[in-house]
């Protein structure tokens, strides 16, 4: 983190933009990229003076929705074949895909729109959303309003802390468990519910 901290200080702001664009894209095709962090540091460089306010959030959004739209075209067009297939079985953890799926069977598009607060299972709802042959229009719009929205706090949160911008990592840490931790809750809840209801039947 503090490479990519100085990588971004130390170059211009066009190729600054750039890199933040390419991070927030490929957290959206290879999860375990931190795209996040990247975001917050592109934050803290506004208080320098170095990044521009709007720079900083349309690059971070551009690169977020074309990387969730574009596993969602892989979704549509290659189906589960394309997740179950090779070493990409690997990145795609079956207790995320059973979240997605149930998540889906309840809210359906709702979760487009939340999907940049859910971490962890956002690759994995722009690819189902392709899978279940969701209407593009629609996720398109939810997806960029769900990452104005993430992106817009993560800066807020990165600027008013300054040169403290780890800080805001910790806080991501403790807010991804607890999605985690309300996540599996849901999920065995309604799993439950759904076997009482179709052992009443």
């Amino acid at each position: 983190m503090a490479w990519i901290e100085q990588l971004i200080a130390h170059v211009d702001p066009l190729t600054a933009y750039l890199l933040l664009f390419i991070s927030a894209f490929v957290e959206n095709t290879f999860p375990p990229v931190p795209g996040d962090t990247v975001t917050v540091i592109g934050a803290y460089l506004i208080t320098t003076g170095k990044l521009s306010f709007y720079g900083v959030w349309l690059s971070t959004t551009l690169g977020s929705v074309l990387g969730f739209f574009t596993m969602f075209v892989i979704g549509s067009r290659f189906g589960t074949a394309f997740i179950e297939k090779g070493r990409r079985s690997s990145y795609f953890q079956p207790e995320h895909i059973v979240k997605t799926e149930l998540w889906f069977d309840k809210y359906g598009y709702w979760i487009i729109a939340a999907n940049r607060f859910l971490s962890g299972t956002r690759s994995v709802i722009s690819l189902f959303a392709g899978i279940f042959k969701l209407k593009w229009m629609p996720v398109l719009f939810l997806a960029t309003l769900s990452a104005l929205v993430w992106n817009g706090l993560l800066m807020l949160a990165g600027y008013l802390l300054g040169s403290n911008w780890p800080l805001i990592l910790d806080y991501i840490s403790q807010y991804n468990k607890v999605v985690i931790v309300l996540t599996v809750a849901v999920a065995g809840g309604f799993i439950i519910y759904r076997y009482l209801k179709k052992r009443k039947k």
